[in-house]
């Protein structure tokens, strides 16, 4: 009998982690006794986590605080022991030895990150000085008004916050949402959301259009949509569930350089503007990227068109790419670093965004790639101990400096 598909890898974690610590409910309990049951491995991994020895074991892993000697001294006694831990420079996973991989690290290396203050101190270099953790970014936003006033969002409780040309903007569990009146006859009103590093943020436009801001990023937006087109203004990472209308079409204008036209369909915008690089992908239906620079080429002035699984890179000269991995791309939506394949400076930069830290490099850029994918929910200081081993230290200075090193 063939096995099940496995569970969420990030889930499982979860909730063997629950297992461990009495909190999980029934109904978790069956889909992790389900999933246990599927193969050997599973069994023996619900079985470790759950001996009493295993867990003194990673207590004492624990208190000697060097992450990478106890992970390797953890797995070389137990089931795990025949499972490569580092490799040099490449560090390929399966799903089940990420699994088993992040349980380990959850209860041997990472525990601290729920038994300890969420403040736990990270000890330097020079072991001198000791700077607080840092939190991992959360929802919140500044929502900028016509008027030129502003509303931070990060703290405010559901309900009306504003008023804007007849429509009234709504908070509703992190997310903002505009309640126009059709029947106002005003003049347009623009709005502008904008999240700082260390934000993310969701808001329903008044079309219904549903919009995800990642880190860093924009959208300007009418509080009602009037005339022949709905056009918006977005800076930063951004996706979009664009609602079908088809006697309005929709576009999207990205710092002045590109438009993409659409109609009802879900894609990602990346445009940054301290990227090499500014790209959209599609997920679903099909837009037309137009370039607005006088130097593009003729191709790309008039507009390139994308399929589901396509991705633009929007230079003078476009760079198309076919079956993009979509799920690499929408990690950040889903809660996730997805650091597989990518270069030290790249993945330094999302670091940099979600945390709201500067990056210092003492050396030269380590010219490596990491392999993996680790939680956006974990703190930074865990976020350095997930990436231990890889080749390039990373410590936490004071003023929010994180610096990189060979």
């Amino acid at each position: 009998m063939m096995d099940e598909p496995m569970p969420d890898a990030l889930y499982v974690a979860e909730l063997l982690h629950k297992h461990v610590k009495g909190t999980i409910t029934a109904e978790e309990s069956v889909v992790l006794q389900t999933w246990a049951a599927g193969n050997d491995q599973r069994r023996q991994l619900l079985e470790d986590v759950n001996d009493a020895e295993v867990q003194q074991a990673a207590i004492k892993l624990i208190a000697s605080y060097n992450e990478q000697e106890a992970l390797e001294r953890f797995m070389a006694s137990h089931v795990y022991k025949d499972q490569p831990v580092l490799h040099e420079r490449v560090y390929p996973l399966r799903p089940w030895k990420w699994i088993a991989a992040a349980v380990i690290t959850l209860l041997a290396v990472a525990g601290y990150l729920f038994v300890s203050p969420p403040r736990h101190p990270v000890q330097l270099a020079n072991n001198h000085v000791k700077v607080p953790d840092i939190a991992p970014g959360k929802n919140g936003a500044i929502l900028k008004l016509a008027d030129g006033s502003s509303i931070a969002l990060d703290s405010l409780a559901n309900g009306v916050v504003a008023t804007q040309n007849g429509a009234q903007i709504v908070l509703n569990n992190g997310a903002l949402i505009y309640d126009a009146d059709k029947k106002a006859n005003s003049e347009t009103a623009y709005n502008i959301i904008m999240t700082p590093n260390g934000r993310q943020f969701r808001v329903s436009l008044p079309d219904g259009t549903q919009v995800w801001l990642n880190a860093a990023s924009s959208i300007r937006y009418p509080t009602a949509f009037t005339g022949r087109r709905r056009n918006v203004e977005i800076t930063g990472e951004v996706y979009f569930e664009v609602a079908p209308d088809a006697g309005m079409p929709f576009s999207v204008t990205i710092l002045n350089n590109a438009r993409i036209d659409v109609l009802g369909t879900h894609f990602n915008v990346n445009a940054y503007d301290n990227e090499d690089n500014q790209h959209t992908t599609l997920l679903e239906g099909a837009v037309k990227v137009v370039s607005l620079k006088d130097n593009a080429s003729a191709l790309y002035r008039n507009g390139i068109i994308l399929q589901p699984g396509q991705q633009l890179r929007m230079k003078e000269i476009p760079d198309m790419i076919n079956h993009v991995d979509i799920d690499k791309v929408m990690a950040w939506k889903n809660g996730l670093f997805d650091f597989d394949g990518m270069d030290v400076k790249y993945a330094m930069k999302q670091i940099a965004r979600w945390y709201d830290v500067e990056i210092i490099y003492r050396d030269e850029i380590p010219d490596i790639k990491f392999y993996g994918k680790i939680s956006r929910n974990i703190s930074l200081e865990g976020l350095i101990k997930g990436l231990s081993g890889t080749g390039v230290h990373l410590h936490l200075e004071e003023g929010k400096r994180l610096v990189v090193t060979k």
